[in-house]
């Protein structure tokens, strides 16, 4: 009854103006609306050239970010519509100002005056029911860019098109998103005048009780907000803390600050914010996203990655730029989008078919073809719905994108993935560890199994049930084998290890070892490098005493210089002055065997004191609880029930990660103290990312692995024994092994890893000069035995020495001669 009020007060049943006495105030707003249609009408410059195809009008609203978005778009899609069909379209846009009857009165004006034949817009529902009833009175399409159109509106006015995406779908995300965190009470924050009308809200709580989840309150804001502190507080002392926002986005700007005011944006409150606000997070300014936290979103998805989006998204930042540099940021989100989409729509109807108004309708019901956000084709007068939706998380300056959600696939990672386990796994192709020890087993089993495998992107939880909903005959996958699982299905044997481990970043020890300078070498080198010293000084002692009178005295005496003389010569490195052959040639060995041991043995210990010792940044449990740390566990688990029944993690404290990218991130950056991961996953994730992490802690004992089929299933038995056959005959473990090499990558060098050098090192050089000295002993001995001395210590060359020795070894082996050996021959 109040729309009626309000339309017999603008038109009356002939489409002329009313005579009442309200007709004075629309009159003037008439007026003011022309100089600003004719400011607004630059697309007709260009009608001097090319074939003339028509006009369409918008209106929008220019003060807001979705109406400066909608502008630019529209005017990049007429360009580039000229630049591909060499038709000129003329686009004449009026500010409506987010005034229902401003908008209702430039659409009588740009259908009467300027014979537009579309009206694009406005954005909110209150303006385009009014434009709606005009442009049906008309026959001219109007095709409305507000976020959702009840499902009466197409009956009443023949004429309305929604060109939006359905953004009612999304109600069903975040009734996921409820379920998924277990919550069964939330309150919705919405505006009073669109969201009941067009059935948002009710389909929010249909939404919600289908997962067990309800609505225990509503607080509609008005457009003002004036009354938002004691709102708030209302809100503030009551129990439930999950609170759903619907607001436009200049409404949740004001509604987060005032919360923030009141310590509301604390890990204590959980925000969830819709399409309206959530796909604006992009534009929001540093002073403005300093109040939205934490909060989660739902953003409708587009792909960004296609040359079409690039080529906009290009030239959409340049001219935004240059009309409103007054913005902190100038990329384009799903309102420009659906505006130059939708410019697309109506100019190709135009092409194809009659221009004038009362045939152009068909002739956009019957547009099909791909926009940049994807598919445009209308179905009831409606845009196909939205069937991906992206969800996002406020961090920092900007936000981080979790993953994606849609009704038929659940949560995933990506817009077309599955599990970190099987990353490959998908509609056509299945890959991965699980899918060939799957079909490993399938040829061990003594008869033929046939099979088909079938892509599932739900939850863990909800793939086992479609067994026991008899949707599928066995699930294929990294499933753990979990008690309450157990309802629904039977596991065969455990294929992995069944742990869950802890890992964390690692550090440089902070400890300092007494005993390091002993590292560079082993026990026994050290223990040969004393003795090989000693034993060389002695010789050196034994030879050179008889020649020099400070090496004789008393035992002591003599006891200190051979232990200074064993020693002194790795550090000096000279021999000194030394009268004997023998001496001489022993010290030129020993020298070298020194000058070998000092280098090498700098060189190691400067390795190990330059590279850093690293150790686990968190050693146990308990220290994790006291310090009230956050962890993270695998999106899915079950990892996340064990967190919180058994190890008593609050649950406020546990958050989920999808992928080994966002793990690694969350580690170095502090978000987590530690991640929780089944075995698995720890061994990918640590071949993966060996360098900064590490395991800790005890492992934790769970089922592991494992097949899920129906209960009582006689299939079971026979697939135990074909996986048991599969194990024994290594071929699971060269399964995993070629898993892991895939992801291997080279370890931190540490001190660990620098050997200490052992005898075998240096077995030539010992031999050396523990050979050279026992040598030039031998022949010293042999010589003072026999009374060679005077003929040994002579000023021949030790070659001749040596020949003169092997002669005598020559005269052992035979009769002893009587020939007499000249002493001075040598």
């Amino acid at each position: 009854m109040h729309y009626k009020e309000r339309r017999g007060a603008i038109v009356s049943h002939n489409g002329q103006m009313g005579t009442s006495a309200t007709f004075l105030p629309f009159l003037l707003f008439f007026f003011l609306l022309l100089p600003e249609m004719a400011a607004a009408d630059g697309s007709s410059k260009r009608m001097a050239h090319g074939k003339v195809g028509g006009t369409i009008g918008a209106i929008i609203d220019y003060n807001s970010r979705i109406g400066k978005e909608e502008k630019v778009a529209m005017e990049i899609a007429m360009e580039d519509i000229y630049r591909k069909t060499r038709m000129n379209f003329v686009l004449r846009t009026v500010n409506s100002e987010r005034q229902p009857l401003r908008a209702a009165l430039a659409a009588r004006n740009l259908i009467y005056r300027h014979k537009v034949q579309a009206i694009l817009g406005p954005q909110t529902w209150e303006e385009a029911s009014l434009v709606a009833e005009i442009g049906s009175e008309a026959h001219v399409p109007i095709l409305s860019l507000a976020d959702s159109t009840p499902k009466w509106a197409t009956e009443r006015w023949p004429f309305l098109l929604q060109a939006s995406r359905n953004k009612s779908t999304q109600m069903k995300a975040i009734a996921a998103i409820i379920q998924s965190w277990q919550w069964h009470q939330v309150t919705v924050i919405c505006e009073d005048i669109d969201s009941f009308k067009t059935g948002v809200i009710p389909i929010l709580s249909d939404a919600l009780k289908e997962v067990g989840a309800e609505i225990i309150h509503f607080l509609a804001l008005p457009p003002l907000a004036s009354s938002l502190p004691e709102q708030l507080e209302k809100l503030r002392t009551g129990q439930c803390r999950i609170f759903v926002v619907h607001l436009s986005f200049s409404l949740a700007v004001q509604l987060f600050k005032k919360a923030k005011e009141m310590n509301m944006m604390d890990k204590d409150y959980v925000w969830i914010t819709t399409d309206p606000f959530t796909s604006l997070a992009h534009s929001i300014n540093a002073s403005t996203i300093s109040s939205v936290q934490g909060t989660l979103g739902i953003k409708s998805y587009f792909p960004e990655n296609e040359l079409r989006f690039q080529d906009f998204y290009t030239n959409f930042r340049k001219k935004f730029s240059l009309k409103h540099p007054e913005e902190d940021n100038h990329e384009p989100g799903i309102f420009a989008v659906d505006a130059y989409d939708t410019v697309w729509t109506v100019c190709l109807a135009m092409r194809n078919g009659n221009k004038w108004g009362k045939h152009l309708l068909p002739n956009i019901l019957q547009q099909d073809f791909d926009g940049l956000s994807g598919k445009i084709k209308f179905v009831g007068r409606k845009l196909v719905p939205a069937n991906v939706f992206q969800i996002i998380n406020v961090v920092g300056k900007s936000y981080r994108e979790l993953g994606f959600w849609s009704e038929k696939a659940g949560f995933s990672r990506t817009s077309d993935e599955r599990t970190a386990f099987n990353p490959s796994m998908g509609s056509t192709s299945f890959e991965g560890f699980v899918i060939d020890l799957f079909k490993s087993t399938v040829e061990k089993m003594p008869y033929p199994l046939p099979y088909t495998l079938i892509s599932f992107n739900g939850t863990y939880d909800d793939l086992v049930k479609q067994v026991f909903l008899k949707n599928f005959d066995v699930v294929v996958g990294d499933v753990a084998v979990v008690g309450r699982r157990l309802q629904y299905v039977e596991f065969t044997y455990p294929f992995t290890v069944s742990e869950v481990v802890m890992i964390v970043p690692v550090r440089p020890e902070t400890s300092n070892k007494a005993w390091l300078f002993m590292k560079p070498f082993t026990k026994t080198l050290w223990i040969l490098i004393v003795a090989v010293n000693v034993y060389n000084g002695f010789v050196v002692w034994l030879i050179e005493r008889n020649h020099c009178a400070e090496l004789r005295g008393s035992l002591i005496n003599q006891l200190g210089i051979l232990i200074h003389l064993a020693f002194n010569t790795l550090f000096s490195l000279h021999g000194g002055k030394l009268h004997s052959n023998f001496s001489r040639m022993a010290m030129v060995a020993w020298l070298f065997f020194a000058l070998v041991i000092t280098q090498t043995y700098t060189a190691n210990l400067t390795s190990i004191l330059t590279l850093q010792r690293l150790e686990p940044t968190v050693s146990d449990i308990q220290s994790l609880q006291n310090s009230n740390a956050y962890v993270g566990y695998c999106l899915g688990s079950f990892v996340e029930y064990f967190l919180v029944e058994t190890l008593q993690f609050p649950r406020s404290n546990i958050k989920k990660y999808d992928s080994p990218e966002h793990y690694a991130q969350a580690l170095r950056t502090r978000e987590i103290a530690a991640a929780f991961l089944e075995a698995p996953y720890a061994k990918l994730f640590l071949a993966k990312y060996c360098k900064g992490f590490t395991k800790a802690g005890p492992s934790y004992k769970v089922g592991g692995f494992g097949f899920a089929f129906p209960r009582t299933s006689p299939l079971v038995y026979d697939v135990n024994k074909a996986l048991l056959n599969v194990s024994e005959s290594g071929q699971l473990l060269r399964l995993e092994d070629s898993m892991i090499a895939a992801e291997k990558c080279v370890d931190m060098d540490s001190v660990d890893d620098i050997s200490s050098l052992s005898p075998s090192s240096f077995s030539v050089l010992l031999l050396l000069t523990g050979g050279t000295s026992s040598f030039a002993l031998l022949v010293y001995i042999l010589c003072r035995t026999w009374k060679f001395q005077e003929t040994c210590l002579g000023h021949k060359t030790i070659w001749a020495l040596m020949l003169a020795v092997l002669k005598f070894w020559g005269h052992q082996r035979k009769p002893l001669s009587r020939r007499v050996i000249d002493e001075g021959s040598f």
